[in-house]
């Protein structure tokens, strides 16, 4: 309903006659553009929320996201080293943004797999990426203050999140990441399963395979968030709000349930996003994440009050 909704509303009438009898016709433009962002917001959204139901369960914490491993701000400083050191972009336009966003996205990754060790403990991995973040802004601080007004102005319209960069190219390189990524997590639906228990069924797992499929599923989380963050910008709260919405609602933590309605209400919640981000409801445009949070902070304020009264009783 939402993908229908997306191709057929907005801010330009469409005279579908006009656009399928001629394939060159400025409505044809407008329907393929909708068809993309639609097909774009679809890949983005359920990537997000698996994403983010993936790092929860390897952390154990509702609260955790996309962002908790700081590769999100391994991304942010890529596209800032693009866009705020002055001719960087013009020099290197060649190679692109999406490399910068994704070498930065797992130069931060594997500085933190280096510096976990073999211990491999998810609360320190926690902190450094969060100490990684707090780097990663510092720098790009920096960087703003050494900007020009152009590049300021890329990449702060960067950082609210868009889909209007995309392109089929991009979208079928994210598409064929999805692939990889859910099928990863599928074949790891039993072991995280069992690794969400407790410490008692966590023994039927040998120590070997816990520490080698955290450390690749971290991988796989850098990259799949490298790859959607350098194409659409940092998208907020989806890795976080979905997964939590369906455990209250389904009271279930299985991954084998759990993935394919993350996949779907993810996907349909960033249709939803964008549907109003870009006046097709209220007729006036706004940036994605700002929707986003609009829709998301009260799912999290409810979620950390339901907790916290639990906690209490």
């Amino acid at each position: 309903m939402i993908f229908v909704l997306q191709i057929t509303q907005g801010t330009v009438d469409i005279d579908f006659s006009e656009a399928l009898g001629n394939s060159k016709s400025v409505d044809a433009d407008i329907i393929e553009s909708r068809l993309l962002r639609s097909l774009l917001g679809l890949v983005v959204g359920g990537s997000s929320a698996i994403i983010g139901l993936g790092i929860q369960t390897l952390f154990k914490n509702p609260l955790a996201g996309p962002t908790t491993l700081g590769v999100n701000s391994g991304a942010s400083l890529g596209v800032g080293i693009f866009y705020l050191i002055p001719g960087i972009a013009v020099e290197f336009q060649w190679i692109g943004l999406s490399l910068f966003a994704v070498a930065g996205a797992l130069l931060l990754l594997f500085l933190l797999l280096s510096i976990a060790g073999k211990s491999f403990n998810l609360t320190f991995v926690l902190i450094v990426g969060l100490l990684f973040s707090y780097a990663s802004y510092a720098v790009l601080e920096v960087l703003m203050q050494l900007s020009d007004d152009a590049g300021m102005k890329s990449y702060v319209f960067w950082g609210m999140g868009s889909f209007n960069r995309g392109t089929w190219l991009s979208l079928a390189l994210l598409g064929l990441v999805e692939i990889i990524g859910v099928s990863i997590m599928v074949k790891l639906s039993n072991w995280l399963n069992i690794y969400s228990l407790g410490d008692k069924e966590l023994k039927l797992l040998s120590k070997k395979s816990i520490r080698l499929n955290k450390r690749l599923l971290l991988i796989v989380f850098g990259i799949w968030i490298g790859s959607i963050t350098s194409v659409v910008g940092p998208i907020a709260f989806v890795g976080i709000v979905v997964p939590n919405i369906l455990k209250i609602i389904l009271r279930t933590s299985n991954i084998k349930i759990l993935l394919p309605l993350s996949l779907i209400l993810g996907a349909n919640l960033v249709l939803l996003a964008d549907l109003i981000s870009r006046g097709a409801i209220f007729g006036f445009m706004l940036p994605i994440n700002a929707v986003l949070s609009v829709l998301g902070v009260p799912v999290i304020i409810y979620f950390l009050i339901k907790r916290v009264s639990g906690v209490r009783s």
